[in-house]
């Protein structure tokens, strides 16, 4: 099964939705050949802020009340088995995408491989996504070649790649990620249950 994802390093909810479709094909007994699509959460963050104040200034509350939603999200993660790092920076990712894309130039697999080890560095409060070499040594780690990852960072031909992921998911109407499009028959926008999950996963084998 193809499935498409859209989705961005910082997005607490991309990586919670990201384990319970896993688990929903591992259940499912379904192999996928998962297509990373870039998306920014917050183009407009140029420098690494403070996450819970560019939260709480984003939404126009307390750093008290994100702080508790922030808290909300952890419990929600380790239901997953997921570390979850409330106290986290939140910068610019398209840096992370260029490379995340030419990852996917070697293979679809070693992009989402690539993407989730440093998102899951991220939330694990390991990771500075934000730091170019904190990215290569990752890229290194998985197996990919350090200079030419580093290459991207400056290679236009990411940067394109980044902007026509952005361009489908704003032709397909999409405001905020996780974005899920199975088989390119069945969208499923945002974290959903595990039990969603699956049942959107045999609705399109049916469809098959």
């Amino acid at each position: 099964m193809r499935i498409d994802l859209w989705t961005d390093i910082v997005c607490p909810f991309c990586y919670i939705g990201e384990a319970r479709l896993r688990r929903a094909l591992e259940e499912e007994g379904i192999t996928a050949d998962i297509r990373l699509r870039s998306f920014e959460l917050d183009p407009t963050v140029t420098e690494p802020v403070s996450g819970m104040d560019h939260l709480a200034a984003g939404k126009g509350v307390a750093r008290e009340q994100v702080e508790q939603m922030e808290g909300q999200m952890r419990q929600m993660a380790e239901v997953e088995g997921l570390t979850y790092e409330t106290d986290r920076m939140m910068g610019p990712t398209v840096p992370a995408h260029r490379i995340a894309q030419y990852a996917t130039q070697q293979g679809t697999d070693k992009g989402v491989a690539y993407f989730r080890a440093v998102q899951t560095g991220y939330f694990e409060g390991k990771l500075n996504p934000f730091d170019t070499e904190a990215l290569l040594d990752v890229a290194e780690q998985q197996g990919l070649d350090r200079e030419g990852a580093a290459a991207a960072l400056e290679d236009e031909r990411y940067l394109t790649l980044v902007r026509q992921d952005q361009q489908i998911a704003r032709q397909l109407g999409v405001n905020g990620v996780p974005y899920i499009l199975l088989d390119q028959k069945l969208a499923i926008p945002g974290a959903v249950s595990l039990d969603q999950f699956i049942g959107a996963l045999r609705q399109v084998k049916e469809l098959a």
